[in-house]
């Protein structure tokens, strides 16, 4: 494959145009982007960029939608903000898209030979090149100059997001520079007074392994192809604390998960790792052979729910793979995985143009090449995310199609919650039982409640939020249409052993939770649900503050809080999605032989926009050192009758546990090891 800008690479551009209708297509509708703005100088203000986790509403935590510099509406609540720091961000975003725009005109330069694009994306490189010592060094947190530190910058707020911004700029500038459409002074203006110094500001801080040191990466690489430094493409990839060799093999696990545990971060960093590799072909590198950036790409493939969607996880949002068919069109043209991922989208993107392949022509690359279909398709399917320490499991196909993923192991650093064996759960085309996720950062809930343990679908103890912790998988195995998880964590509470078994078969999720503690302990199951409980008959409801529960670690932020009372020892509560369509869509939970004094209660719990509340159910067992939570999950329809379950064994012992299960009182048994 060819260097951007090369007189190979042109001709073959001008000739997929020929050939190719989605890149006819595409560079067709970047002239439409651009035509208002290619025939005037760039308008280009003189601010650096405040931080994008701060374009948010203060009120519900929804990224804001730009009306124009100085306006911004919230797509929630319909406020409309001004002033800083979100005019502030809406700069940052400025800076962003003038960057972007200028590669694309470069790129409908070359497909088109039309000079008006050349000239346009050079006025905006040279504009950053005249100016960038005017941009003050600055960080997310209002300080300036030295005071600034090492993460500040200039043009961004944070050497982050200023290597996402140079990157593109870099490759425009290759293309420019092939396509003989900058002079020597020209060329040197932008390598000593724009490239030169945004190297040296990344510089500033190295970040080891992190998604930050990635995107650094990526700039230097761009940077390198734009200059014709070996040297400095050189450091890019092999700095021995710092490199694309080090990421990959520090950051990313052999079966091709990033280590973070957050899908929006995979693919995050998989959008840098492409752009390095991309750039290194203009050095004659191969880095798209290199086994774990296919793996990269491999891994959504096999560990998306069935309707292509991956769940929140650690500080990530709901990701919709389709919304990554542009970094498909690249896995498809040189790995021939993804086509159904690509046929999703409409083909016009910056990969697709430039590196898609036509769908009857897939290129062979060894074994191994599944479309994503592959495993959906199949009775079952078992992925472990050996990196961050996950399982994920898929069963069935259509309706009838399920799905759960555990978080069993490390942290996930920086963007890592306090959520050891936390479960999700997908059944009947929705997830029932969801990670909190996350808000921007810039928001004060984050930090308050998104991160905790009580947060998400696990055990907290003695009100307070686990430690960072890593635990084990033990067994995840699936036979004769029954799969079993389990896993355990010992480290998240000191002196005390967390553990989780799983079993999921006839369209039922089998939960069995113990907790052994050390010394007499409160223990709190929790779970949380995009539905609205159903109202219980013979059950009273009692208010009571969430404080009453834990006045620290997010307990605080639930609201109205009700204890149940009149429950029998084996209950059923039955709760309604309340999302789009899904009005007849049910969750029954069971809980089967509750451990004495267990209180049950139920709550409102913030979650992510435009959701933003979902149903919490606490169970909580005060004063103990062994506690067993036996739950069956059953997505169903309004109406349906509810199970007859009975428990065989003792729940606190480890072994010998069985279900008897009975579609309604006269229904035929079957009987489960759970």
């Amino acid at each position: 494959m060819d260097g951007i800008g090369t007189p190979a690479w042109t001709q073959r551009l001008r000739t997929r145009m020929r050939d190719c209708d989605w890149v006819k297509r595409g560079v067709e509708q970047w002239k439409v982007r651009l035509s208002a703005q290619v025939n005037r100088p760039p308008d280009i203000l003189l601010l650096g960029g405040g931080w994008s986790h701060r374009y948010i509403c203060p009120d519900d935590g929804a990224a804001l939608v730009r009306v124009d510099r100085h306006h911004h509406e919230c797509p929630c609540c319909h406020s409309i903000w001004s002033g800083s720091p979100w005019d502030d961000a809406a700069v940052a975003e400025e800076h962003n898209r003038f960057a972007q725009d200028a590669r694309l005109a470069a790129v409908v330069y070359a497909a088109s030979g039309e000079s008006v694009y050349a000239q346009w994306a050079k006025s905006v490189l040279l504009f950053y090149a005249r100016h960038y010592d005017r941009f003050p060094l600055h960080d997310i947190f209002g300080k300036v100059g030295e005071e600034a530190g090492k993460y500040g910058a200039k043009v961004q707020n944070q050497t982050l997001s200023e290597a996402s911004w140079i990157y593109p700029l870099a490759q425009a500038c290759t293309i420019l520079r092939h396509a003989s459409m900058l002079s020597a002074g020209e060329l040197g203006e932008m390598e000593e007074r724009l490239f030169r110094p945004v190297v040296r500001v990344i510089d500033r801080n190295p970040r080891d392994r992190s998604n930050w040191q990635t995107y650094h990466n990526a700039a230097l690489a761009a940077i390198a192809e734009a200059l014709g430094d070996v040297d400095l493409l050189k450091r890019a990839l092999n700095d021995a604390a710092n490199g694309l060799h080090f990421q990959m093999e520090s950051g990313v696990g052999e079966d091709g998960f990033w280590f973070e545990g957050a899908w929006s971060y995979h693919f995050y960093t998989l959008e840098a790792q492409a752009v390095i590799a991309w750039a290194a072909m203009g050095f004659g590198e191969k880095l798209y052979e290199h086994p774990r950036l296919r793996a990269m790409f491999d891994i959504p493939l096999k560990a998306m729910l069935p309707d292509g969607t991956f769940p929140a996880l650690h500080d990530s949002k709901v990701v919709d793979i389709r919304s990554y068919a542009h970094l498909y069109e690249w896995a498809y043209a040189f790995y021939g995985i993804g086509g159904e991922i690509v046929r999703s989208g409409d083909r016009g993107s910056l990969y697709g143009v430039l590196f898609g392949a036509p769908l009857s022509e897939v290129i062979p690359s060894g074994e191994g090449c599944a479309e994503g279909a592959d495993a959906a398709s199949e009775a079952a399917a078992i992925t472990v995310l050996s990196k961050p320490g996950m399982v994920s499991v898929t069963y069935g196909a259509d309706e009838e199609a399920q799905a759960l993923l555990v978080d069993y192991g490390e942290h996930g650093d920086w963007h890592g919650h306090y959520d050891k064996l936390n479960l999700l759960y997908y059944a009947r085309g929705r997830s029932w039982l969801a990670d909190a996720g996350m808000v921007p950062y810039g928001h004060e809930l984050h930090k308050a409640w998104y991160v905790h343990t009580v947060a998400h679908n696990t055990v907290a103890v003695n009100g307070r939020s686990q430690q960072e912790a890593c635990g084990r998988l033990r067994k995840a195995v699936g036979e004769a249409g029954i799969i079993r998880v389990e896993a355990e964590a010992e480290d998240a509470y000191e002196g005390v052993r967390l553990d989780r078994r799983l079993t999921l078969a006839g369209g039922l999720l089998v939960d069995v939770f113990r907790v052994t503690a050390g010394e007499p302990s409160t223990v709190d199951w929790m779970m949380h649900t995009q539905g609205n409980p159903v109202e219980a008959p013979h059950i009273r409801y009692t208010a009571v503050s969430a404080e009453a529960l834990s006045d620290t670690d997010g307990y605080p932020h639930l609201r109205k809080v009700r204890r149940l009372e009149g429950l029998p020892d084996d209950w059923m509560l039955e709760w309604s999605w309340n999302g789009e369509g899904g009005e007849d869509e049910r969750l029954q939970v069971y809980a089967l032989a509750e451990p004495r004094d267990a209180s049950v209660y139920l709550a409102e719990s913030p979650f992510m926009p435009p959701v933003q509340v979902r149903s919490a159910c606490i169970r909580r067992v005060p004063s103990c050192t062994r506690a067993a939570f036996v739950t069956v999950f059953r997505a169903c329809r309004k109406g349906d009758a509810p199970l007859s379950l009975r428990l065989i064994g003792d729940p606190s012992d480890g072994e010998g546990l069985l279900l008897e299960v009975r579609d309604g009182e006269q229904g035929e048994a079957m009987l489960w090891t759970v």
